[in-house]
């Protein structure tokens, strides 16, 4: 990779150890599968949860975008639409919500990894892996 930045990494859903591996192994647009990840970095071979349990962290991130988005798209709809009756909220709020869940799912997967793992990057991580 030309520029091995943490923001470069996180951008991308890289490996947080070696900032060469794919998190996922689909692209975020596939419905069905946008969830699965590597369970080892496919070019250091660390292990992606690093405990049993890891990810359930993540979800709190993920709470946090859907409030956003929720309390976002509730200002809009009041400013936009000239506060409709509770269906002008529910149902735009919701199809929006729903349809940025793959987003939001990857997007605080990738942060919890980078912030929480404890993995710190290491340029050489991916020769080392080669070269065993």
């Amino acid at each position: 990779m030309s520029n091995p930045s943490k923001l470069t990494a996180m951008i991308n859903a890289r490996c947080p150890h070696c900032h060469e591996g794919r998190l996922f192994k689909y692209k975020w647009w596939n419905v069905f599968n946008f969830a699965q990840m590597h369970e080892h970095c496919p070019s250091c071979d660390v292990r992606y949860e690093v405990e049993p349990g890891f990810f359930y962290g993540a979800m709190y991130i993920s709470y946090a975008f859907t409030v956003g988005i929720m309390l976002v798209g509730g200002i809009l709809v009041f400013n936009f639409l000239n506060d409709p009756p509770a269906e002008g909220y529910v149902v735009p709020i919701t199809t929006v919500s729903l349809l940025l869940v793959p987003a939001n799912f990857r997007t605080a997967r990738v942060l919890f990894i980078h912030w929480f793992s404890g993995l710190k990057y290491d340029p050489s991580a991916a020769a080392k892996h080669e070269n065993s």
